[in-house]
């Protein structure tokens, strides 16, 4: 346990934030084109997938951060853009929810400004 106290030590913490909020606002406005693409055209695998990627991408940073909050719902979102990918039928429930679950991971990102 030692080895791993001194490894966190050295983290600029400051930095990381930086990096983690700046990535986030990216993958953030990525997820938001990526869904108005599919909504317009459902068959658009590409849209689908890039939504999926950057909420993977975010739940794993949100959580070696300690945002459980935002790790959970990114969680969620993955879970049902998964479903999508296997095929699943995205109703308008699901993309307004989709929409909403977007809304509410900006939310949570300007939180972890403060």
């Amino acid at each position: 346990m030692q080895m791993q106290n001194e490894l966190y030590d050295d983290v600029d913490r400051d930095a990381l934030m930086r990096i983690f909020q700046q990535e986030s606002e990216e993958g953030l406005a990525a997820m938001e084109q990526a869904l108005v693409a599919f909504e317009q055209n459902q068959a658009d695998a590409e849209a689908l997938q890039t939504l999926f990627r950057a909420a993977h991408t975010l739940k794993g940073s949100a959580g070696c951060l300690g945002f459980t909050d935002l790790a959970a719902l990114t969680h969620g979102i993955e879970d049902v853009l998964d479903r999508l990918r296997s095929g699943a039928s995205a109703s308008r429930e699901i993309v307004d929810l989709l929409l909403e679950s977007l809304d509410a991971v900006r939310t949570l990102l300007a939180e972890t400004r403060a």
